[in-house]
């Protein structure tokens, strides 16, 4: 918590299927970043996008101040596969494929635990909030309010 994080510019991005370019997309205030490092089971993770179906539908209301940033990190002989199946889902929001590993390297304090991988940021990239929101309405609507609270206040969340 508090911790800020280096978001690269230089991941590959799939969207709708397709190889693409977006500039300026992780440039919006708030962040919530799914991570999928190349411990788990990528083609796993990838069959069940379709669960963040509401998430994204909230992110694309709000597409000005908050997106989602969901981020693979595919070890580098997994790459072509990994492109393949995204292809294969259909799923209607930009993915960025990390293949060296950069936000690990970039950022030597992110946990091992996958559970830890899914986390806010603010507008200057520091951590407010860690935690799946899938995991539970409650923890999701934690999120909402603090992505409120933070777009109420310029941001980031209001001093104490």
């Amino acid at each position: 918590m508090g911790q800020q994080i280096a978001l690269s510019t230089n991941w590959e991005v799939v969207w709708k299927g397709k190889d693409t370019v977006l500039n300026n997309f992780t440039e919006v205030p708030l962040k919530l970043v799914i991570w999928y490092d190349s411990l788990g089971c990528t083609s796993c993770e990838i069959s069940r996008m379709s669960t963040w179906k509401d998430i994204t539908a909230y992110a694309d209301s709000l597409s000005q101040w908050f997106r989602i940033v969901y981020l693979l990190s595919p070890k580098q002989e997994d790459v072509h596969r990994v492109k393949v199946l995204l292809k294969s889902v259909h799923f209607d929001y930009p993915i960025f494929i990390d293949p060296h590993a950069s936000i690990a390297r970039q950022n030597p304090n992110l946990p091992k635990n996958k559970q830890l991988h899914s986390f806010l940021l603010d507008k200057n990239n520091r951590v407010v909030m860690v935690g799946n929101p899938l995991q539970n309405n409650t923890l999701w609507n934690l999120y909402k309010n603090t992505i409120q609270k933070m777009l109420d206040n310029g941001g980031v969340l209001p001093e104490k």
